[in-house]
């Protein structure tokens, strides 16, 4: 947990009397001495003043000690046992006066020292917290190690532990005299800090739905990817890995359903302030806090890029103090946790599915890797002075998957600094972050082929030069070791984000900032075909090389004003700002076949006699330069810290659009009440904070591909002009001037409540979003037009939804300590309208074998999720399959046609509701924290089965059940709900096992602790497939693929994180 400095140094001022009593260190040697010689001896070697009264000063009392660089409060404790007497600092003045909560002799054996270290959840030591003995005046504050000590505490007495920012903690002592206390961010406080489109406000001001998550909360271990750290951890928001668990794969992200059916459907990615990030490119390691802001009112001052909502990142930043090392360590090992069982080879010789060629393969683990090995290195080096700090990491990590052929290499590195000149009238911020990866890259082709192929197959061939045994002709059946073992296919990216911030604070409530940002991103994609490859076999060529070289810059400009101040019963922040950002890409690619050294692979392209003969292929490209540019306000105004109203607007101009409709206005209105802060709640103690919220927004939506709206030309045809053949250029696409932008409108209503000293905390949103002129390609008439598409705005689009989040700290204990949070959300997602003349959408066509047909069609006022297919009626005695018709009927395929007429919308392929549970319990040093997840009403549309689940195939395997399960069924598949099957499932996301070791007593080192984190440990489901968890995003949710099914994985990572 960070913690701003201003916070430390506020506690610090006020605590700084206590903590130069634990600093200052007195040596004193006592024979015989009483009291008042031992008072008088503090004051001769200290700052600090003592009264107290003669007679309350036991004259019996004799000393005989010896102290060595011991603190005054060590000395006082020891001297004052059994006396009856106690102490208190008051700035520099120590009174001592008599404790009148028992008899002197009773506290001589009951009272004790305690001392211990206070830290931050990272493990940070923490100055100037708070520790009082509960309903009594004695305490003290840490000193800045984090240490302190604190005298005359009975055996059962509780102590309680405070800090700005932090959770209150009461802690028994049970007779302990050593106390060690981990705070905790406070984040059912009122008063933690939110951030918002462009600033940052008070939780209990915010008026719109915007979901917090701290680094602390993203899940350890796996890719490092925050984004798949965050999986469950916010309502309404769906990530999934594009590609099961490869260390290649990308993320898909939706945010309350599906954004648009073209333009852009995920979040805006907003990291320091700079629009357009990517998270993929930063540390879960940096991460401070994710801010997900949900609804319109919220992202409206992000304009057209906030459909999807917004996602703020914000990198941590060095506090001032000594430098500190913090080494990060994970190392991470995987299994399958499913895959679908086939025939053995004896098994399928015994049912006649095809040649017996002799062998025995498993190709299931002919293409994985047993137990594939990954590792992850961070190193923080951190600190400086109130003046200037650095915060810089390095990363480097080494990724290993489940596929042959799958690994990804990773190094980086991110310098933030802060600097203040001017004692405080300049502020500079900069950001530098550096990732460049390497990846080997496998395909998902080849677990389709483990599944279908002749198990009598052999994998390799001793007689080739390769020894891999390679077949030609065709591609329906092809040996996948083979294929990526005599192939390359890598692909190189780097990435680099830079941003500067000048900040002047002109007055103590007005302040104005600058700030310049640019992005590039490069990638090169290589791939090579070997001599011995099948692709260069059947084709008889020797080699097929192919290179790709991309680039992508964008660069920002942003200046703002702030206007932050309270008066009276009137508080504002207000900000206003212009934003200018541009967009170039552009790249090449060259491509060549039959190569005289097979070695060289892809990096002597020249030599290929492709280009000789003029059939290599080679092309540039260069997408037409964009720029956004764009006026921005937002003001929040709070009466009485009870009664809040927000308003904000962007005026926004893009390039993509034709002059006539390049601007557009996006404005927000919210408005939320404290009730809890009213004169009429003042008796209800069980009601800690309670307010409730509403507003509206409308975003824009502009991502698309440019040149829609304006007149773009390229590369066209050939044409014969004077007997000579001329390359010309042309009309790229039909230029459509009226285009604008697509909008988005949402109310959304809140409420936010906090009872039983908030230890009992939530949130309710209810939400309504439609999106109108959707963007869409046409079909058009050529001619007029010159091209068969036209890009409109045609249709719309509504999502329905809520969402709900219970957070409950049971148990804050010396020993034990236990949290819970459930979350549950529920989005509907419908189609209103289509475009023109057209009445519905089909989509997902299924491949062959057969005709299966589409099995989605897209229809107006059709909930996104349904199945568009035939009902399954039974199979005849024949094994042929019989069909319901669209009156209800029951037929036999073979004997009447069937039509889409007979077809019905089924299923629920998205979840009707979607739940998580975070459970975290600490003993002591140990933590543990299990996090599940669960979808409910979630239907799936299993294609393995459908593929390989029935017994009358020729020279292919099917699944292991297929000839007790549908041994009866003659006919060739159908595109029916037969394949459908219930998707709902509890799943252990992520267990934690996490030691703290103590460190107090080695100098050298601040903080350590080791954590073993399992992934995917455990699902309960009725899914027959691989895995219930499938894509629920876009438009085709609810498809497990048959030729697309990259493995899910059960991960075990173990981390080591050292500050030193």
């Amino acid at each position: 947990m960070k913690l701003s400095l201003f916070l430390i140094l506020i506690s610090l001022v006020s605590a700084s009397a206590s903590v130069y009593s634990q600093s200052v260190r007195i040596d004193m040697e006592l024979h015989d001495a009483s009291l008042e010689n031992v008072f008088q001896s503090i004051q001769d070697q200290t700052e600090f003043d003592i009264f107290y009264k003669n007679e309350h000063l036991p004259r019996y009392k004799k000393v005989d000690a010896v102290y060595a660089k011991a603190t005054v409060e060590h000395v006082l404790e020891d001297v004052l046992i059994g006396t009856g007497l106690k102490y208190r600092v008051l700035n520099k003045d120590i009174v001592i006066t008599k404790d009148n909560s028992g008899n002197g002799s009773d506290m001589e054996s009951q009272q004790k020292t305690v001392r211990g270290v206070i830290t931050d959840n990272d493990g940070i030591p923490l100055p100037g917290v708070t520790i009082v003995v509960k309903g009594t005046t004695n305490g003290t504050v840490t000193n800045l190690e984090g240490e302190y000590t604190l005298g005359n505490v009975p055996a059962d007495a509780v102590l309680q532990f405070s800090f700005v920012g932090m959770q209150t903690q009461e802690i028994e002592v049970g007779g302990q005299t050593e106390v060690n206390v981990t705070m905790l961010s406070d984040a059912i406080d009122v008063g933690e800090v939110v951030v918002v489109g462009y600033g940052t406000l008070e939780k209990k001001e915010v008026t719109s739905s915007i979901t917090t998550v701290k680094s602390k909360d993203l899940i350890p271990g796996g890719s490092g990817n925050p984004l798949i750290g965050m999986q469950g951890k916010v309502t309404g928001l769906s990530i999934q890995s594009t590609n099961g668990t490869s260390p290649n794969a990308s993320t898909s992200v939706q945010l309350r359903g599906v954004a648009s059916v073209l333009a852009g459907q995920g979040p805006l990615i907003v990291i320091d302030g700079v629009p357009g990030g990517s998270l993929n490119s930063v540390s879960r390691e940096d991460i401070e806090s994710i801010d997900v802001l949900k609804d319109a009112s919220a992202g409206a001052i992000y304009g057209t890029r906030a459909a999807g909502g917004v996602i703020l990142i914000t990198t941590k930043s060095a506090k001032a103090g000594k430098i500190r090392l913090t080494y990060t360590s994970e190392f991470t090992t995987e299994t399958i946790r499913r895959k679908p069982e086939v025939l053995s080879a004896e098994e399928f010789v015994a049912n006649d599915l095809g040649t017996d060629y002799g062998s025995s393969t498993d190709w299931y683990n002919e293409v994985t890797v047993d137990n594939p090995f990954s590792q992850r290195h961070h190193i923080n080096l951190s600190g400086g002075s109130e003046t200037s700090r650095i915060y810089a990491t390095f990363l480097a990590s080494d990724q290993e998957g489940i596929a042959i052929g799958d690994k990804r290499e990773e190094m980086g590195g991110r310098i933030n600094a802060n600097f203040t000149l001017m004692d405080g009238f300049a502020e500079i911020v900069a950001h530098a972050d550096y990732r460049k990866t390497n990846s080997d890259r496998s395909h998902n082709g080849i677990f389709n082929m483990a599944l279908k192929l002749n198990p009598t197959q052999p994998a390799y061939d001793d007689t080739q030069v390769h020894g891999y045994n390679v077949w030609t002709g065709g591609w329906e059946y092809y040996n996948p070791v083979a294929d990526i073992n005599l192939r390359t296919d890598q692909g190189h990216s780097s990435n680099f984000l830079g941003d500067v911030t000048l900040k002047l604070n002109l007055t103590d409530n007005l302040s104005t900032q600058a700030m310049i940002a640019h992005r590039a991103n490069e990638y090169r994609d290589i791939l090579y075909y070997s001599a011995q490859h099948k692709e260069s076999l059947d084709n008889a060529r020797a080699g097929h090389a192919r290179q790709a070289y991309g680039r992508n810059m964008d660069k920002t400009f942003e200046w703002l004003v702030k206007y932050i101040n309270t008066f009276g019963d009137h508080s504002i922040n207000a900000v206003a700002g212009y934003s200018f950002q541009e967009f170039n890409a552009d790249g090449f690619n060259m491509e060549n076949y039959d190569f005289p050294v097979d070695g060289i692979e892809a990096w002597d392209m020249g030599k290929g006699t492709f280009l000789s003969e003029g059939k290599a292929g080679m092309g540039s490209w260069k997408d037409p330069r964009e720029r956004l540019i764009a006026f921005f306000g937002r003001a929040n105004y709070t009466f009485r810290e009870k009664y809040i109203l927000s308003l904000s607007g962007r005026y926004e101009g893009s390039s993509k659009f034709f002059t006539d409709n390049q601007w557009g206005f996006f404005p927000a209105v919210s408005a939320g009440w404290r009730i809890s802060d009213e004169s009429f709640m003042e008796n209800l103690d069980v009601v800690n904070d309670l307010k409730i919220r509403g507003g509206y927004g409308v975003t824009g939506n502009q991502s698309f591909s440019p040149g829609a709206a304006t007149r773009m030309y390229a590369s066209d045809t050939w044409w014969l002009v004077d007997d000579e053949w001329i390359y010309t250029y042309g009309s790229a696409h039909n230029q459509n001037k009226n285009l604008q932008w697509e909008e988005k409108k949402e109310f959304n209503v809140g409420v936010d409540f906090g009872f039983f000293d908030n230890k009992l905390t939530g949130k309710f949103d209810l939400y309504d979003r439609k999106v109108d002129k959707m963007i869409y390609d046409i079909s058009v008439s050529v001619p007029p037009a010159v091209h068969d598409k036209t890009t409109m705005n045609v249709g719309s689009l509504r999502n329905k939804g809520w969402e709900a989040e219970l957070n409950y700290d049971a148990v804050s204990s010396a020993n034990w300590d236990y949290s819970t949070t459930f979350r549950i959300s529920h989005n509907k997602s419908t189609l209103e309208s289509l475009w023109g003349s057209q009445t519905y959408w089909d989509r997902v066509g299924f491949p062959a074998p057969g005709s299966p047909g589409n099995a989605v069609r897209l229809f107006p006022g059709q909930d996104i999720g349904k199945f568009y297919v035939w009902r399954f009626a039974g199979f005849t005695d024949e094994g042929n399959w019989m069909l319901y018709d669209k009156d209800g009927n029951a037929f036999d395929v073979t004997q009447q046609t069937k039509t889409n007429d007979d077809k019905a919308f089924v299923g629920n392929a998205i979840p009707k509701v979607q739940m998580s549970w975070n459970n975290t319990v600490g003993f002591k040093n140990w933590e543990l924290e299990a996090f599940f997840t669960s979808w409910l009403g979630h239907d799936i549309y299993n294609t393995i089965d459908m593929y390989y689940g029935l017994p009358n195939v020729e020279e292919q395997n099917v699944l292991a059940d297929a000839f007790e399960k549908n041994k009866n069924v003659t006919g060739e598949k159908e595109l029916s709900d037969y394949w459908i099957e219930d998707g709902d499932f509890i799943k252990l996301k992520a267990l934690t096992l996490r030691y703290r070791f103590n460190t107090r007593n080695i100098n050298w080192l601040e903080n350590a602790n080791v954590y073993v984190t399992g992934r995917d440990l455990f699902t309960i489901t009725s899914y027959s497939g691989m895995d219930p968890e499938s894509n629920i995003n876009g438009l085709d949710p609810g498809f497990e693929w048959h030729n697309n099914i990259y493995p899910r994985t059960r991960t075990w990572t173990l981390g080591v994180q050292l500050t030193f």
